[in-house]
């Protein structure tokens, strides 16, 4: 489930200049006023830092999937066929957009994507991913959105398709009035069946 993070505004002080410390022992003022400043730019110094370190882990996780077949590019048709690559980009990821967002009020569309463009072992995978966001989520009042922010086709053969997916997600909690956000790298395998791509087995990484 989504880490819940809140964000607390430090309240206003008064801007009082400095008061240097006087002969007789008098602490000067002011001194306090200067640290919020530094822990704000310690905390902003770590959350760039920390985004650095998730996207350069997603394109060394590309990068090092990408290579494992790069040995074999002249039977991938990934590497030469864009447009299917395209095609499947596209059915895959909105496939996994739709049944990876919910919304405890309205969980019909979810349910229906589901029954689409799932197929195989990718069926039992799902819901034993998403098991816990159905269960908690009427009492919670939950509503989780998704988005393929990064995706790329590893290997395509015909009508089957190995694809790598990072998928971004943001949930709303209407009990706490809270947010939170995740993600998620997916290995997805991919079939064609009449004319569409069918997601037939799912993998967290």
């Amino acid at each position: 489930m989504a880490e819940q993070h809140t964000v607390v505004e430090a309240e206003e002080r008064d801007a009082a200049e400095p008061v240097e410390k006087t002969d007789d022992g008098e602490k000067r003022e002011g001194i306090e006023d200067a640290e919020p400043a530094g822990a704000k730019k310690s905390w902003r110094a770590m959350l760039v830092a920390g985004l650095v370190v998730v996207f350069g882990g997603l394109a060394c996780w590309f990068a090092v999937e990408t290579n494992q077949v790069r040995g074999g590019a002249a039977a991938n048709a990934a590497y030469a066929d864009t447009t299917t690559t395209s095609e499947v980009l596209g059915q895959v990821g909105d496939a996994l957009v739709k049944v990876f967002s919910y919304a405890y009020d309205n969980p019909g569309p979810t349910d229906e994507a589901a029954a689409q463009v799932l197929g195989g072992a990718a069926k039992t995978q799902y819901q034993q991913l998403f098991a816990q966001v159905r269960a908690q989520a009427p009492a919670q009042k939950l509503v989780v959105r998704s988005q393929a922010v990064v995706s790329g086709v590893k290997v395509l053969d015909g009508d089957h398709a190995t694809v790598l997916v990072f998928l971004d997600q943001s949930a709303t909690r209407g009990d706490a009035g809270t947010d939170g956000t995740s993600a998620a790298q997916l290995t997805v395998t991919a079939e064609r069946q009449h004319g569409r791509w069918i997601v037939t087995d799912l993998k967290s990484q």
